[in-house]
């Protein structure tokens, strides 16, 4: 089967120089939904209180990394503790017993436990913020007294810190929640609009603050040539703001890694089945200023691709449109062991009943991965005219977080040609053959296409290039 690779002239000069294809991880594509499942919360009470517990002891974590200066990366995306079991023989284990159990006694605490756990409540990740919102100063408050007492923030600023939060008691609305319990729509809804209408406030209050400094906001900066700004290390602004994520941000951003916990990341490369798509060639391959790449893959619809090791995959198509995969968090645990999930559902009162879907684990996984791979080659039915095929990697086994890593050589065999865009230039058809001439002997079939505008049917027909051959026209 033939793929075609739309890329950037820069983007196929970098492809062709180093023979690697780079395998995209999900902020690197242009649907910001890619991949997308919809999780959701419904658990009875233990299973609640077990991840309860967890938010304090991760809040703790990152409290501790704001301590030792990590960057936003670390605190968005790395202070989720997965296994709590692995601190049992420090004394951070016990630290974080007692703040677990502690949190558990709280009385708002258990109301909310016992209210969402004894109903069976569906609970999208809005209404989740929502809910942790609402105890989030009382974990803030434990987790201050306890670096008090371990000495890790002087007294003076932990009591300075402690005034602030301890007078900012808020009781969670469950009157307000309880109105109508059998309308599920009306709760979410209204926990929806509750927590958009926090998220614009403290936005708004952010970028105020940004106005008088720049630097205090996330997100990349640039120079006055356009060049993006390399923060080596936290500026005294940028530490202000990393405090906010700790203050303000925190049940976002624990929620937003509880998502990422349900399912390892996935790695693709992305091509498509047709090479005369225009929008494609406009909005992949520069305003048609660039060129696509052919590849073929075997006859079982595989390639080869070589990093570390080699790996072997399956070309697979894109579906487009289809049901949204949904998944419940309590039932989800798919990267962790049994000892991990069980302490995942374990309350004040014992093991969750959720737990029992774990029992039949050939079944669950089934049904497990299956969602896996439905969200990893899915997207809208608005991108289905891109006819799409995708290579994927997992860190099922293998960890591909460094972008580094996600480089992989692939099999020179497989590149079968290249077809120019109707607006490449000279200049750019010559650098691209510099670099195929370095290949010569790799590329021992290589063909050439000419990408041209037909006027009386407006569409982009491809030619083939007859006389243009890699390894006689362009010899001395």
């Amino acid at each position: 089967m033939k793929l075609y690779h739309y890329r950037s002239i820069e983007s196929a000069i970098k492809e062709l120089e180093y023979g690697t294809f780079h395998f995209a991880a999900r902020n690197e594509l242009n649907d910001p939904i890619e991949g997308y499942v919809r999780v959701f919360w419904q658990g009875d009470k233990a299973a609640w209180e077990g991840m309860l517990r967890n938010y304090i002891c991760s809040l703790s974590e990152a409290i501790d990394m704001y301590l030792l200066q990590r960057n936003e990366d670390v605190l968005h995306h790395r202070t989720l503790i997965i296994d709590l079991n692995q601190f049992d023989n420090v004394p951070l284990g016990g630290i974080l017993k007692e703040l677990g159990d502690k949190f558990l006694e709280d009385e708002d605490v258990q109301k909310i436990a016992t209210f969402y756990g004894n109903y069976g409540l569906k609970v999208q990740n809005e209404e989740l913020r929502f809910i942790l919102r609402f105890i989030h100063n009382k974990a803030l408050v434990l987790c201050i007294q306890k670096c008090r007492e371990c000495k890790t923030i002087p007294a003076e600023e932990a009591n300075e810190v402690l005034s602030t939060f301890i007078d900012e008691e808020t009781n969670f609305p469950l009157e307000l929640m309880n109105v109508d319990i059998e309308n599920q729509n009306l709760r979410i809804e209204m926990a929806k609009l509750a927590e958009s209408t926090i998220e614009d406030i403290y936005e708004l209050h952010f970028v105020r603050l940004g106005l008088k400094d720049e630097t205090f906001l996330y997100g990349l900066r640039k120079d006055e040539n356009g060049k993006n700004i390399k923060e080596d290390k936290i500026s005294e602004s940028r530490q202000r703001r990393n405090w906010m994520t700790i203050v303000v941000d925190f049940p976002k951003v624990y929620v937003n890694q509880l998502i990422d916990l349900v399912y390892p990341e996935s790695y693709i490369v992305c091509f498509s089945g047709k090479n005369n798509d225009s929008a494609m060639w406009g909005n992949y391959a520069d305003n048609h200023r660039g060129v696509c790449l052919i590849y073929e893959t075997d006859t079982e619809n595989h390639m080869t691709v070589k990093g570390e090791r080699s790996y072997t995959l399956e070309t697979k198509p894109v579906s487009y449109g289809g049901n949204i995969i949904e998944r419940n968090f309590f039932e989800t645990f798919g990267r962790l062991t049994p000892k991990q999930i069980e302490m995942w559902l374990t309350g004040t009162e014992g093991l969750s009943s959720s737990y029992k879907v774990f029992n039949n684990v050939e079944e669950w996984r089934k049904k497990y991965w299956a969602a896996y791979e439905a969200k990893t080659y899915r997207k809208l039915k608005a991108w289905e005219h891109e006819d799409e095929y995708r290579l994927a990697l997992s860190n099922v086994f293998i960890n591909f977080d460094k972008p580094e890593s996600r480089n992989l050589k692939y099999d020179p065999k497989a590149l079968k040609g290249l077809i120019f865009g109707i607006n490449t230039t000279e200049y750019d058809k010559e650098r691209i053959m510099k670099k195929l001439l370095e290949h010569t002997e790799e590329y021992s079939d290589f063909e050439f296409y000419q990408a041209e505008y037909d006027n009386e049917k407006q569409v982009v027909n491809i030619r083939k290039k007859s006389l243009w051959k890699l390894k006689y026209s362009f010899s001395d």
